[in-house]
Order: structure tokens, then C-alpha cells, then sequence
């Protein structure tokens, strides 16, 4: 599985629509058994996702690193589950709500296909958040560049030594 991570970003920062399947777009959630127990890997909401991405921001930034040539591949990332193994092991059980401990004790063969379903239900999370890094690294270096990513902003009210009169004195007229 690899994506493409620079068709996401434009040059002003912004995602374009992307078309998906519909029925894996809205129920991204995959059930499955293993070791004997019934579980569904689901897909982070939003704002678990914001307290994931907290929690795995090294990992984040390292895939951010491994896409520098635009396309995140699981079977790059995949390596980056053993250097990070404690949060991803944490964050792979809280997206299935089972134990971290659970998740440890899993044999190879299961830890291995529990850890590519996350991924894959996860994926579109995972993508967004590199996105962010791609972006803000955008507008970093265009600041330093001196030039902007977006429209700017400026006062519509003159500054005081250019303000222009009215004719009018300074109290007001009694008709």
C-alpha cells in the first residue's frame, strides 16, 4: 500500500478532494480474530485522533522523514513499528479496545496481520497528520524565504499621519 503524500498538499497547503470507496470511506472498521478472541480494529475520531497524534508524534515525524520522496509505503513505516514499538503497540490496542499487554502477547503470524489491518484502518489518520508536517514545513521555509503560502492580511483603516479630513471640525454640528 503506498500513497502518494505530495498529490495532498497544493502549493497553497491545501488537500485536494480525493474520491474513495464509499462503503470503506464511511466504515473503515475491520473485525477480525485472533489468539481465539473477537475484536474490530476501528478508526481513530477526531478527537481521539488529535490525543493519538499527541502520543505519536515521534512516529509521525518519522514517517514525515521517510515520505520526503512523496509516497508513504507501509513497508517503510512498518519498519518504524519496532522504534516506536511502546506507542504503537498502545495506540494499535486502543484503536481495537483491547490491552497493550494483549497486543504484546500475540503470536508473529497474528501481531504482524493486527498491526497491517491498524495500519490500513488507520491509514487515512496517519496520511492526514504527515500532511500537517508537509504543510507546516511548507510554510516555514516560505517565511524564511520571505514569501507567503496564503493571501495576507492588512488594515482597512489608514494609519494616523495619513488619515485624510473630512472637512468637518472636530465637534459635532447642531442641525
Amino acid at each position: 500500500m503506498a500513497r502518494d503524500v505530495t498529490q495532498q498538499v497544493n502549493a497553497a497547503g491545501q488537500a485536494p478532494a480525493v474520491e474513495a470507496d464509499t462503503l470503506t470511506a464511511l466504515h473503515p472498521d475491520a473485525p477480525l480474530t485472533l489468539s481465539g478472541r473477537a475484536i474490530t480494529v476501528r478508526e481513530y475520531g477526531f478527537f481521539e485522533g488529535l490525543e493519538v497524534a499527541h502520543r505519536a508524534s515521534a512516529l509521525i515525524a518519522d514517517m514525515h522523514q521517510l515520505c520526503r520522496d512523496g509516497v508513504l509505503r507501509f513497508d517503510r513505516v512498518r519498519r518504524l513499528f519496532g522504534k516506536h514499538r511502546e506507542v504503537v503497540r498502545a495506540i494499535a490496542a486502543q484503536a481495537a479496545d483491547v490491552e497493550s499487554e494483549w497486543v504484546e502477547g500475540l503470536p508473529r503470524d497474528e501481531a504482524d496481520l493486527f498491526l497491517s489491518i491498524w495500519f490500513a484502518v488507520n491509514a487515512d489518520f496517519f496520511v492526514h497528520e504527515v500532511v500537517v508536517e508537509i504543510r507546516e514545513e511548507r510554510q516555514l521555509a516560505a517565511t524564511r524565504a520571505g514569501t507567503s503560502t496564503g493571501p495576507t492580511s492588512s488594515s482597512a483603516s489608514p494609519t494616523a499621519a495619513s488619515a485624510t479630513s473630512t472637512g468637518s471640525d472636530a465637534t459635532p454640528s447642531a442641525s
